[in-house]
């Protein structure tokens, strides 16, 4: 039995802006960690990190919904991958708080999970800017997210200084637009 599309997108919407919501607390608390607040901010992080895994999992099927019936089974091979990968990642993050596994596997864990949900976003890319089935704000705030993490991470390769904290602060800022501008997609199809 397939959810109404109201119903549908209405949730995907929802859960997009719990998703921008767990992002931010992830960042916050991932900071106040390195930052040298106290040990017990990282588990702090890795909940709200499974909690932002999670909650793209109904956006990740919305945009699903949407584009396969134009793009085809590609699409849908990269949803699949991306909700396994979101699993992944949101679980590995809890059995890391839970005990059940250590820092080194829960980078394993993280990694693979993270590279098909990016791998997602970077199929938006395509969808929404070149196939144009999305709005092209959703094409061009993912292309600036991805950038802006390719970035991030060859900075923090040479400097975990304030320069990466900069970097790092404008990939959760390019994040953030990305999920409000796919939240407002999904929305404004509520009442169509």
């Amino acid at each position: 039995m397939m959810i109404e599309d109201g119903t549908f997108f209405r949730a995907a919407g929802l859960s997009t802006v719990l998703a921008v919501i767990a992002l931010v607390i992830a960042a916050i608390t991932l900071g106040l960690f390195f930052g040298g607040a106290g040990q017990w901010w990282g588990p702090v992080n890795d909940v709200f990190t499974a909690i932002l895994m999670f909650a793209l999992i109904l956006p990740i099927l919305a945009t699903d919904r949407i584009v396969v019936p134009e793009a085809g089974l590609w699409f849908r091979v990269v949803t699949v991958a991306a909700v396994a990968g979101a699993v992944l990642a949101g679980v590995g993050q809890l059995l890391l708080v839970l005990g059940v596994i250590d820092l080194q596997t829960s980078f394993i864990t993280g990694g693979l999970g993270f590279l098909p949900v990016l791998v997602w976003i970077g199929a938006l890319i395509v969808v929404a800017g070149p196939l144009g089935l999305l709005p092209a704000a959703i094409a061009w705030s993912a292309a600036a997210a991805i950038a802006l993490i390719v970035v991030g991470a060859v900075i923090t390769s040479i400097s975990t200084g304030p320069l990466a904290w900069v970097a790092w602060l404008a990939v959760v800022l390019a994040l953030a637009l990305w999920m409000a501008s796919l939240a407002s997609t999904f929305l404004a199809r509520v009442t169509t």
